[in-house]
Order: C-alpha cells, then sequence, then structure tokens
C-alpha cells in the first residue's frame, strides 16, 4: 500500500538512507470544527521502540491484537532488529517488541504487510539490498504455523533492480482458512508491475509463483489483496485511470484477466478487505462526483465473481473532505470501518458503514504537524475498532468501541 505521492507510509523523516520516495505533506482543506477529536476515542501506551524510527505498521488481529513493522532502531544489536512485532496482552499493554526470527539483523526493511490464514500467520516485507544498490529489492516473506509465536526463517519472494520507470513501492498480503489454508503475496516490481502469487504452507520450500496481473500508474503505488468466498484471492490496483482487479484461482494461482471496476485518478484513497478471508469490500472515494453520484465514498462486495454496488449513504453531518489515503477493515459482523489521513496530514478521520450509512466522520486521532506520517493502520477485535498510526520516532495508538 504505497507510493511517490503514497507519503504515508514512506520513510521521508530522517530516514534518507531509506532511498524512499519523500513524502509530500498536501496543504489543502482543514478539518472542519465539527469533526473535533470525539471523546470516544481513548489513547493508549505504544510499543517500546526505544527512541527507533518506525515506517509501515500493521495491526493483525487474531485471538490477540498484534502490531508488526519496520524499525531503524538506535543500536545494530541483533536484540534490536529492523523488523518488530509487539503483543497487546489483555487489551492494556504491549509486550517488549522482538523479531519474528532470530540470527542476523535484517536492515533495509521497508514496507511490512501481514495476514492470517487459520492457525497460520504470514508476514510479507519489502527489503533493500543496500550492499548491493539502493535500487535493488527483494520481497521476503516468513511464516508462522502457531498464531504468530514462532517465525520460519525469511525466504525470498521475487528480486529486482529498479530504473527510472519506477515501480517496487508496494506490497500486501491476504490469507484464507478452510481445510487447506493459504496465503496470497502481492506486490509491484520493476517497470510497476504488479503481481501476485498463492503460497501453500504445505509446500513452503517452493518459491512462490509468481503471476503479473498489469501495471500500476505513476504516483498510485498501492495493491490491495484480499481472501474470498471460495478460497481464492481478488485484488484491486490503480493504473492511475481506473481501479482494476484481478481474480486468483484457489490452490493452482492462475489469475484471471483483470476488469475495470471504476474510472478515475484515485491515488491512494481505496482499500480492500475480508472478514476472516471472506466478503471481500473495496471503499473508495470518487475524486469527482457525476450528476448520479449521491456520495463521494463509495461501497462494492465481491459476489459472484464481480464487484456489486453496496448500499452507502453519506453522513447526516456531510463527507469529510477528499484525504491523501485510506485503510478499511470489517468487523465480526461486517460491518465496514474507514480510517482516512487528512491532506494537511495532521489527523486521522474515522467513519463506519452499518446498516447501508455512513457514520459521521469523526477525528480519531491528530498528529503532529509538519513531520508527516510513516505509516497508520486500522483493525477491529472483538469490542473494539484500534487505529495505529506512526510519525517516525513518535507512535500513537487509539481505540473506541464499536
Amino acid at each position: 500500500m504505497n507510493f511517490s505521492q503514497n507519503f504515508y507510509r514512506s520513510t521521508a523523516v530522517g530516514l534518507a538512507c531509506l532511498a524512499c520516495v519523500g513524502g509530500i505533506v498536501l496543504g489543502c482543506a482543514q478539518t472542519k470544527e465539527s469533526w473535533a477529536s470525539s471523546s470516544s476515542w481513548q489513547s493508549l501506551e505504544t510499543p517500546d521502540t526505544g527512541g527507533g524510527l518506525v515506517v509501515d505498521p500493521q495491526l493483525l488481529t487474531y485471538k490477540r491484537l498484534q502490531v508488526f513493522f519496520g524499525w531503524s532502531s538506535t543500536t545494530s544489536a541483533v536484540k534490536a532488529p529492523e523488523f518488530s512485532f509487539s503483543v497487546f496482552e489483555s487489551g492494556n499493554k504491549w509486550t517488549t517488541i522482538k523479531a519474528p526470527f532470530f540470527g542476523a539483523n535484517l536492515a533495509g526493511v521497508r514496507k511490512v504487510a501481514a495476514a492470517t490464514a487459520k492457525y497460520s500467520v504470514g508476514i510479507l516485507f519489502l527489503h533493500n539490498i543496500v550492499e548491493q544498490s539502493e535500487n535493488a529489492f527483494e520481497v521476503m516473506y516468513s511464516y508462522s504455523s502457531d498464531s504468530g509465536w514462532s517465525f520460519s526463517k525469511p525466504a525470498v519472494c521475487d528480486s529486482f533492480v529498479l530504473s527510472g520507470a519506477g515501480g517496487g513501492s508496494d506490497i500486501d498480503i491476504a490469507g484464507v482458512g478452510g481445510r487447506k489454508p493459504s496465503l496470497c503475496f502481492g506486490w509491484t516490481a520493476e517497470n510497476n508491475m504488479v503481481k501476485a502469487a498463492i503460497f501453500d504452507p504445505q509446500y513452503r520450500g517452493d518459491r512462490p509463483r509468481a503471476c503479473n496481473l498489469g501495471r500500476q500508474g505513476v504516483g498510485c503505488d498501492k495493491v490491495e489483496l484480499a481472501g474470498e468466498n471460495k478460497g481464492g484471492f481478488v485484488t484491486v490496483w490503480n493504473d492511475g485511470h481506473s481501479l482494476l482487479s484481478s481474480y486468483l484461482r484457489p490452490l493452482i494461482g492462475t489469475n484471471e484477466d483483470s476488469v475495470n471496476i471504476v474510472r478515475g485518478k484515485f491515488g491512494l484513497n481505496f482499500s480492500l478487505c475480508d472478514n476472516a478471508g471472506k466478503n471481500p469490500l473495496l471503499v473508495y472515494d470518487l475524486p469527482r462526483l457525476s450528476k448520479n453520484d449521491k456520495s463521494r465514498r463509495q461501497v462494492r462486495r465481491w459476489e459472484d465473481g464481480s464487484w456489486q454496488v453496496v448500499p452507502a449513504a453519506p453522513p447526516a453531518a456531510g463527507e469529510a473532505p477528499i484525504g491523501a489515503a485510506l485503510e478499511a477493515c470489517q468487523d465480526k459482523n461486517g460491518n465496514l470501518h474507514v480510517a482516512s489521513l487528512s491532506r494537511d496530514g495532521e489527523s486521522i478521520i474515522y467513519s463506519c458503514l452499518k446498516d447501508g450509512k455512513f457514520s459521521n466522520p469523526e477525528v480519531a486521532l491528530k498528529l503532529k504537524p509538519m513531520i508527516g506520517c510513516t505509516g497508520f493502520s486500522i483493525a477491529a477485535q472483538d469490542k473494539y475498532i484500534y487505529i495505529f498510526a506512526s510519525q517516525g520516532p513518535s507512535n500513537q495508538f487509539v481505540r473506541r468501541a464499536i
């Protein structure tokens, strides 16, 4: 889920060594006074990162709440690696951060993604091979068969060297359960090529076979994945003119031809999520409204091999101005929860789709001005919605009741 203009997950904050494309904080519409920080949101402690710079935090829920993130530490010791995770125990405190695997420090982690598939947890990350070239990257994965307590040694899914054409700036992962759990990896490689590969945990020694799905548009560096009811996966990306989708068949992992979902220049304002590996929902903000559009924020459901429109009436208080990026999740009842980074980069705005109508937008948390956001994530667990946001060395973690 990342990018050239995808500043909110870039590591531009004092991380020039990361060679990521820096983030531009846009000065645009300010948050309305009526959307003041809601008292419904409770601020909680964050993991102790020892002053390290956090990038691309990813909340993951499976019996317990975890956060995975890239981490540029102030020390090179193995006990302070550049790829770490922490567990939110008993709903009130974080465990000491640690590496999912032990051994050499994996320097150069740029992007992180995590997903569950029944009792399995998969992690995908983009790794810059600094010793080879600042433009050399590997897409690597690690796998856990015990609900995320221990992880396999990282393996390479793909490697490439970027050129002036760009690309290689985003990753995502999704999982499906059932009798044969599987994971799907998605990423963008050189020349803005969107790729995806299904990973079978029973044959973890085999390198996943990638399918070429299409090309992203310049400045549209975001790829999204979700599991669907028949055991396959759907992926969505932006070619600069439209949102496109492709279906990956279960087990064999071959892909169907891409289809056009909706036309428009969406940037990073779309998000795809599933509910325990089923019922994918796609939410997006239209860049401009036609005379037939009643609201900017629209939702579609993947059903019977196509994208069906989901009724989504605008909130009574009106919609928030279009933001810089979207993230979304579903709760156990299938309600859609959306977090949006404001275009001024100073707040995360929340809204929920329930019973065919979006709730009034509310500010979930305020970010520090003039710093830039290096990532945010939203997740639902039990009776709470959680949002984790990072600004380099500064992190915030909030929740509210569903």
